[in-house]
């Protein structure tokens, strides 16, 4: 039935884009691109217009096969890989200890290139000649808002790895579940971080116009006025900007406490270093951990006094670490170990969390349901409680969310430090001799 429902979606999506005239943005459904290795391999993808067709395995009762769906290539190719790098770590620790009842996992994964259109094209070939058990992805949210319809209909279990709000908000898509981070769920508290931890009472707000990046900012934005917190100006860019000097020239000119940035992978790196590069030497809330991708392009060039990324805090489950030993956390630095034994690199992205935290959730709901079909998962799912990379893990609210407990931290020196503990051992007063600045 699953597959019969799959098909018939298919066709008809496809006759209607048939009669609007709409282009396939590269290879056509049947010939999806296949991503590169999740071990991070050195070849290039082929080019979407050249690329072989995925192999599609035989369907066997010992296999549980899971589509991922992931961006491999592009301005956040790291985020994407990390996330699948997570995901294929615990696949095969999970297969070590005999799978999902049973069966051993098949990660079968596709580069959706960060186009909405082949993200839908290859969560279509998922459902209709790859027959996927269950779908994860991807770590951006546009592409999963334009998934999960599809993904639902066919009534298969999935996991976003994306943190807007938005996509989790119609409660009519009762197959799809998150064990990343909701934004919205963040922003409230992250006020509260600027208000009572920082003491201040003003913010500028800079987001992208992407899916996450704007729905978080609106959150964001709802939470200062509600808690009395001035937003001096919200400016905007798109997630190809790569000059954001006008931008900031209005921040600047507002005269903010602190600046609150809700952006995409791409962007984030770059308006820091054009930020700090303008004069701008206070401090900076982002809406997610700064990981180490987005710190490597913020420091380039850094002054001698500080680093660009200095002075960046974030209310969020988890952090980035420069090295396994600056984990302190036991069950994190386990997992950062075997992540480095596997891949020869450090985390570079927190979505390899995401992916490792997605699979461990799955698996606990395949150990709850005794079955793997999809409405038993569905159904085990909701009493999932967990450890995961970020705490607790918790689906017995029915909200098919995990996180809702958050921490915050002050990014110096490449470190992440308690907040308040930073706030409270003199580290704000060194900061602000170091900076000139009184807030």
């Amino acid at each position: 039935m699953k597959k019969l429902l799959a098909l018939m979606l298919v066709l008809s999506m496809i006759l209607g884009l048939a009669a609007c005239g709409t282009g396939s943005p590269s290879a056509s459904t049947d010939e999806a691109a296949p991503a590169e290795s999740a071990a991070a391999s050195t070849e290039e993808a082929a080019p979407a217009d050249e690329a072989a067709p995925a192999d599609t395995a035989a369907s066997s009762d010992d296999v549980f096969r899971i589509g991922v769906f992931v961006q491999l290539t592009g301005g956040i190719a790291v985020a994407g890989q990390n996330a699948l790098n997570g995901i294929q770590l615990a696949a095969d620790e999970i297969n070590e200890q005999g799978g999902f009842n049973g069966q051993q996992i098949e990660i079968k994964y596709y580069d959706t290139t960060g186009s909405t259109e082949e993200a839908v094209k290859v969560v279509q070939k998922m459902l209709a000649d790859d027959n996927v058990d269950a779908i994860i992805g991807s770590v951006n949210s546009n592409e999963v808002s334009a998934c999960i319809q599809d993904i639902n209909a066919a009534k298969v279990y999935n996991f976003g790895l994306g943190t807007s709000p938005a996509w989790m908000e119609d409660q009519s898509m009762i197959y799809t579940f998150r064990a990343s981070s909701n934004n919205g769920r963040i922003a409230p508290f992250s006020v509260d971080v600027v208000k009572d931890v920082m003491g201040y009472s003003s913010v500028a707000i800079m987001n992208g116009t992407d899916d996450t990046g704007a729905s978080t900012a609106d959150a964001f934005e709802a939470a200062c006025k509600e808690k009395g917190v001035t937003v001096t100006t919200r400016q905007q860019c798109d997630t190809e900007d790569t000059d954001f000097s006008g931008q900031i020239t209005q921040i600047i000119a507002s005269d903010p406490d602190t600046i609150f940035m809700s952006l995409i992978g791409a962007t984030f790196g770059p308006f820091v270093k054009q930020l700090r590069n303008m004069g701008y030497k206070g401090t900076i809330l982002c809406k997610e951990c700064f990981s180490q991708e987005y710190q490597d392009v913020a420091n380039e060039g850094s002054p001698a006094d500080m680093r660009n990324a200095d002075y960046i805090y974030f209310a969020y489950p988890y952090v980035a670490y420069e090295s396994i030993d600056d984990c302190d956390i036991p069950n994190v630095k386990e997992f950062l170990q075997k992540y480095y034994d596997k891949y020869g690199e450090m985390v570079m992205h927190e979505s390899a969390y995401r992916g490792w935290d997605t699979m461990q959730v799955m698996w606990e709901a395949s150990k709850i349901a005794g079955a793997n079909d999809s409405e038993s998962l569905r159904e085990a799912t909701h009493k999932v409680q967990i450890e995961g990379m970020g705490g607790k893990l918790d689906y017995t609210d029915g909200s098919r969310e995990g996180y809702s407990e958050f921490k915050s931290f002050m990014l110096v020196g490449g470190k992440n430090y308690d907040l308040a503990t930073w706030m409270s051992d003199g580290s704000y007063d060194a900061y602000k001799e170091v900076t000139g600045r009184d807030r």
